[in-house]
Order: structure tokens, then sequence, then C-alpha cells
């Protein structure tokens, strides 16, 4: 049975070094490529939460899903320009939350997701988040591994109450 999981990591300066590939800030313009390359990034891996037309709402910032924290909402490019992999993030509540991350399945294996999800936790700390939050459906093995080794935990309800101290 898929179940989402909810997981949080600290945004702290775990890595501070500079991207080991190009990456830009999501632009509005990007939004039919990147409904494009997250429709491959689903339809080729592992099931992702949510069906293709909330994945939709998602990438284009629907404000029931919170308000895009532009400066760490990032893509990578291709040489020719196209996206190959894309993190959004929002923030609802006062908190930030990774809404997507995906590769298109043609650049898998190269970093891409790590990569950004390393520099959107460099923005989200600049920016003053101290924590980000992600949900995750748990048969999804390469997000649950990228995560963990980015020191990503299970969120538990005590959890909620607390600072994340």
């Amino acid at each position: 049975m898929n179940e989402p999981i909810t997981l949080v990591a600290l945004t702290g300066h775990k890595d501070t070094r500079p991207a080991l590939v190009p990456l830009r800030l999501l632009e509005p313009e990007d939004l039919p490529e990147l409904r494009r390359v997250q429709q491959h990034a689903c339809a080729n891996g592992p099931a992702q939460p949510g069906d293709a037309d909330s994945a939709r709402a998602r990438t284009t910032g629907v404000e029931v899903l919170g308000r895009t924290l532009e400066a760490a909402s990032l893509v990578t490019s291709g040489p020719n320009g196209q996206i190959t992999a894309a993190i959004i993030v929002t923030e609802r509540d006062g908190g930030a939350v990774i809404t997507e991350l995906f590769t298109h399945p043609d650049h898998r294996r190269q970093g891409l997701a790590e990569e950004l999800l390393r520099h959107a936790l460099h923005v989200l700390h600049a920016l003053d988040h101290a924590t980000v939050t992600v949900t995750v459906d748990d048969t999804n093995s390469a997000a649950m591994a990228l995560y963990l080794s980015r020191d990503f935990r299970r969120l538990m309800d005590e959890d909620l109450d607390s600072d994340y101290d």
C-alpha cells in the first residue's frame, strides 16, 4: 500500500560549495516545458503523490498550495536549453515545502536532483527558513534515499509542536 510520508530537515550550511551543474531560477515561461518534463518523469518512474491534474496545478503555483519561493525554485538545463530537472519550493503557513523535485528520465543518475536539493536548502537557509518539509510516496525508494542522504527524517506528530531543535 502506498502511503505518503512527510519528511523534515534543517536547512543549515551543510554543503555550501558551488553547484556542480548549471542551475537557474524557474521562470514563468518555463511552465509549459516543465509540465512536459514532469509528466515524463512521473510516467517513467515510481508513482508520485497526486495525479496528473494536481501535478499540473502544483507547477503553476496554485495559491491553495502556497506561495512559490522563487529564489529556491530552480531548474537545470541540457546543452540545447531544454529543462532536465526541477525543484519547486513553496511557502505554506510560514514554512518551506518542497512541492516538486523531478528529473527527466533521460537525465537520471547524473546527480541533478541532488544538486537542486542541495542548492535549494542553501537558499532556504539564507532566506531564514530553518526547516523544510517534503511529502513522498513510501514506495519511491529513489526519493527516499535522496532525502535521507540529505539528513531528512520522518516528521512525527510530536514534531508539529516543536521548533525542530
